[in-house]
């Protein structure tokens, strides 16, 4: 998607309503704030959509850090890393990938209040539940509200992408 048509606005509109949707559906937040990204940015390979379903429930359902997270993770660094290659001639450049992962770790702690997928359940459910036992697993998955909850992380995770991605457009 070309920023020149339409206003970073839209084009964030645009990533976080495809997000959320996906989301809702299918309720694999890595994936559906990977899908939502790939919607707008072209530089996103469909493999990475396909991949980051092994990140959800925090990281392979092991209850790490979150998925939505990590899904906007990945897409900044696919933005701001420089390949191996071309740390080799300059070493540097790794500095700028190192910044800008740093800078979104910490836009999203400052509005979540954490990247761990169990604290963000407190902050989300009231409590946290713990992905790798199959009860609580369960009993997660069955909540009351549960992929619209989640949605609302998705949504800000993908936001905070789309904002660091095109600050450089």
């Amino acid at each position: 998607m070309s920023v020149n048509t339409i206003s970073k606005e839209e084009i964030i509109k645009k990533a976080v309503d495809a997000a959320v949707e996906a989301q809702i559906r299918d309720d694999v937040c890595a994936r559906s704030a990977m899908y939502g990204l790939k919607q707008v940015f072209d530089f996103i390979p469909e493999e990475l959509v396909t991949a980051s379903l092994s990140l959800a429930g925090g990281c392979g359902s092991a209850s790490g850090s979150c998925g939505a997270y990590c899904a906007g993770l990945l897409a900044v660094g696919l933005k701001y890393n420089s390949t191996m290659e071309q740390e080799k001639t300059n070493p540097d450049l790794i500095e700028t990938g190192c910044r800008k992962f740093t800078e979104y770790r910490d836009r999203f702690i400052k509005e979540m209040g954490t990247v761990m997928c169990p604290e963000l359940h407190k902050k989300v459910f009231g409590r946290s539940y713990i992905l790798t036992d199959p009860a609580q697993h369960e009993e997660f998955m069955y909540l009351k509200g549960h992929a619209e909850k989640c949605a609302e992380v998705v949504a800000s995770a993908v936001r905070m992408a789309c904002e660091m991605i095109l600050e450089s457009d």
